[in-house]
């Protein structure tokens, strides 16, 4: 087979998908992008424990770590990203049985980890003053201070973890990392209790206790995967050449600037939706809380299809098995998503805005139908990059992204809130816009693929 084989959409699309579509190949992406779904959906967890347990302590101590999170954020997500190029090679070397490929790259990962981690907790030690200068209030940047040092440090553990999670992944092994991920969330809430608020005689350490309560919750969750590992048989290092450093940041950078591209759109949007009124702001805030849910299934899918095509020899008919099968489990979770989204719109939004004006929830329940439309599209575009950084084609993905956030969302933002003044629903018709052209150029690149990979 010369190019992958993507179902073409004319004649009947799922008729002519299905014959392609393997029952067991399907199975085989569900049970990693299960697992996968439901760690996204902890980590949330997690975060809006934090959210929660900070608040007790006062409007301003909320707002300090919310600056200092969202700083945190977009130098973390461009770690992560580049830690993922580590992925279809981890993959593709675990199926072809090449042990010394993968005890070097083993030493390569952990390399790009010290690479990244170090300047970037250098870097986040000195978040006060960095927000300082960007404008924020000086009280509210030194409110954090605590709170972002120790999250500085805890940078090196979460992406060390984060290296693992790439490597367990690419083997097929990513129930564990749920499992010990579960027990983290439990875990957090405690430490955030006896630190955050000095239980058991030990000092009251405020927002500061959150950062150290994670810096202990992500050496705990390092300790166990690096045991999990080793019962594996996923421990042994080899000598790691410059090349396979090389080759992880070739492919893992461009990851790292998409997902910051994505996630750069969505907070944008939300400091957008908050300087045009209430009404907006509120209406926004529920639909994002329920775009990051749809977001898991996105990650779930897109890291599963991405390992299932790199384990696969290029040279193999096989491959269009997987291309098939990950493009029919897109259109059905995208369907899924839609109609969930469509039946839940009105009781959500009169839940989650009781008391706020009719105009608020009506606001929220046409932004949630947006939503709708674009998750619709959606995850057979997160598909179809996973499938495309199998391949090692990250370049033009990371160009997609742009494109489809920044160079039509952001505009459209700006010409539906100010021209035509739609508010907080302009804002997601802009954005549901992007993910459509984004999702598009995806499958669109995937369908001229060469099956032997490489940028195009």
């Amino acid at each position: 087979m010369t190019y992958l084989e993507l179902p073409r959409l004319t004649g009947g699309p799922l008729r002519h998908a299905a014959r392609r579509v393997s029952k067991a190949e399907a199975w085989a992406v569900l049970r990693l992008a299960a697992p996968l779904t439901g760690l996204a959906l902890v980590n949330m967890a997690m975060s809006v424990t934090d959210t929660l347990m900070t608040a007790a302590f006062g409007v301003e101590a909320l707002a300090a770590v919310a600056v200092a999170s969202d700083f945190y954020s977009i130098l973390f997500y461009l770690a992560v990203g580049c830690i993922g190029g580590l992925g279809p090679l981890y993959a593709a070397a675990h199926a072809a049985g090449d042990a010394d490929r993968l005890a070097r790259l083993r030493t390569a990962g952990t390399i790009t980890c010290a690479l990244l981690a170090l300047p970037i907790c250098a870097l986040l030690w000195q978040t006060p003053a960095l927000l300082i200068l960007l404008g924020i209030d000086q009280d509210l940047a030194e409110a954090g201070t605590g709170y972002v040092r120790a999250m500085a440090l805890t940078a090196i553990p979460m992406l060390a973890v984060g290296v693992l999670r790439t490597r367990l992944t690419a083997i097929e092994r990513p129930g564990v990392m749920l499992r010990i991920t579960l027990c983290a969330v439990p875990l957090n809430a405690i430490f955030n209790y006896v630190l955050m608020y000095g239980a058991f005689g030990l000092p009251e350490l405020g927002v500061t206790g959150a950062g150290m309560s994670s810096l202990l919750v992500w050496l705990l969750t390092l300790v166990a995967l690096m045991r999990e590992a080793r019962r594996v048989g996923d421990s042994c290092p080899g000598r790691a050449e410059p090349e396979d450093v090389a080759a992880i940041f070739r492919i893992g950078v461009p990851i790292g600037i998409a997902t910051l591209a994505e996630v750069g759109i969505y907070l944008g949007a939300t400091i957008y939706a908050a300087w045009l009124s209430v009404t907006d702001a509120a209406a926004h805030s529920v639909a994002i809380r329920l775009a990051g849910i749809g977001y898991a299934f996105y990650f779930g899918l897109q890291q599963a299809s991405m390992t299932r095509l790199a384990r696969v020899d290029p040279k193999s008919s096989r491959d269009g098995d997987v291309v098939a099968t990950t493009m029919v489990l897109g259109m059905a979770i995208g369907l899924s998503i839609c109609t969930t989204l469509l039946v839940v719109a009105a009781p959500i939004a009169n839940y989650a805005l009781q008391g706020m004006t009719p105009a608020a929830v009506g606001a929220a329940i046409t932004v949630i139908g947006v939503l709708a439309v674009a998750e619709l599209f959606g995850p057979t575009g997160a598909g179809a990059a996973g499938l495309l950084r199998a391949r090692q084609v990250t370049r033009p993905v990371m160009v997609y992204s742009l494109v489809g956030n920044w160079l039509v969302s952001a505009p459209l933002i700006a010409v539906f809130t100010v021209v035509f003044d739609f508010g907080a629903v302009g804002i997601w018709i802009a954005m549901a816009t992007g993910t459509v052209v984004y999702s598009g150029l995806c499958v669109l690149a995937l369908r001229n693929l060469p099956a032997a990979g490489g940028e195009t």
